[in-house]
């Protein structure tokens, strides 16, 4: 009996959170149509939006996957694990003793430079600590983000139920939940943003801007979205054409032109790549 209590409370619970969020959107959303910003900025609702559907998001949709974590080997020689940080582009590295599901520390570059420096000895078990966490997948993000605050960690390890390592998780990962994708400065930007990949269809990424993409592409937007200063982007026009964030597979079609957006990849708040097909020809290409 207490059980169905429990479940029926829990229930309650969700449906009273859901009804507020739901609530708390219509409100912003309708104080942004009058334009109203007497309270919030209108660049900052998408943010609050995504703060609010980060308790549906599980630590295994923002994790970096076992096959792309870089991890240093316990037993690596001070001259290749200094080499492999000067050239690399991540601050914090977790360290695994003979095979990856072994995670015993993480490395953090400070460290390794205050040992050169002060010339004490800089292998990774001089510099490593052992404060880390270990989740699971299906833990809310939200919930992880509120324990690594807790704590005081950066990073966490992702395991499955077999205690094999899935993943890993930082607090950017988390933070880029909510804010967006966080470049800084030793990010890479990307060389070439959309390539053709015959005559009406491209690949093209989401960050690439609204007026390079009328001008390379095809002009789509209206006179009023492009004077709307929160669509700068390709990734944003197309959010703000499906009324909501498309997840990798969905297929966004503009009734006016017959252009179709299909999201190649993407996370909870954005568009990363997207295929662009059925894409008219330009006047001046018929002539």
């Amino acid at each position: 009996m207490k059980i169905l209590e429990k479940l029926k409370t829990n229930r309650l619970v969700k449906q009273q959170e859901e009804s507020v969020i739901n609530l708390i959107e219509d409100i912003m959303e309708a104080r942004e149509e009058r334009g109203d910003k007497s309270v919030v900025d209108s660049r900052e609702i998408p943010m609050l939006k995504n703060l609010f559907r980060l308790r549906d998001v599980r630590v295994h949709d923002v994790m970096t996957p076992r096959v792309d974590i870089d991890a240093i080997p316990l037993d690596m020689t001070q001259s290749k694990f200094c080499k492999h940080i000067a050239e690399d582009k991540f601050t914090r590295y977790p360290v695994y003793d003979g095979i990856l599901d072994n995670i015993v520390g993480i490395v953090h570059v400070k460290d390794v430079l205050y040992n050169l420096i002060t010339k004490r000895k800089c292998l990774p078990k001089h510099v490593m600590t052992p404060n880390f966490l270990f989740v699971s997948p299906t833990m809310r993000a939200l919930d992880l983000l509120k324990e690594m605050q807790n704590k005081q960690m950066q990073m966490a390890i992702v395991v499955d139920e077999h205690g094999g390592v899935d993943g890993l998780v930082s607090l950017e990962d988390l933070l880029e939940v909510v804010v967006g994708e966080i470049d800084d400065e030793h990010d890479e930007p990307d060389e070439t943003q959309f390539k053709r990949l015959s005559g009406s269809s491209f690949e093209v990424d989401a960050k690439l801007h609204l007026g390079e993409f009328e001008k390379e592409i095809y002009p789509i937007a209206t006179e009023a979205e492009r004077k709307n200063t929160d669509i700068d982007t390709i990734g944003g026009w197309v959010v703000n054409l499906a009324g909501h964030v498309p997840q990798k597979g969905e297929v966004v079609i503009q009734k006016t032109t017959g252009i179709k957006f299909l999201i190649l990849n993407s996370d909870t708040c954005c568009i990363k790549k997207m295929k662009v097909t059925n894409v008219p020809k330009r006047e001046e290409e018929n002539d």
